[in-house]
């Protein structure tokens, strides 16, 4: 990207003030983004919930491109189903 310079080859400031602020929510979101690994880390990790919810978020997902609405009848009790299972 290219920025505007003024007579003497300086950055335009609203450029520069723009480049900072894209700079600064970068580094933030990145910040975000660790501070969300280093949780993940702490919490131990249950890879069999994990791979029912994956299973059952799936299912559900089916459904849906299947053209079944998420308030259908049939869709409520098996996620009511699959929600209980999961909880025991």
């Amino acid at each position: 990207m290219k920025f505007s310079k003024t007579e003497d080859g300086r950055e335009d400031r609203g450029q520069e003030v723009r480049r900072r602020t894209r700079r600064i929510r970068h580094h933030r979101k990145i910040c975000e983004l660790q501070a969300e690994l280093e949780h993940e880390d702490a919490v131990p990790h249950d890879a069999e919930a994990a791979g029912y919810s994956a299973c059952a978020l799936e299912t559900l997902r089916f459904l849906s491109a299947q053209g079944l609405p998420h308030d259908h009848p049939m869709v409520k009790r098996i996620r009511e189903k699959l929600l209980k299972e999961h909880d025991k």
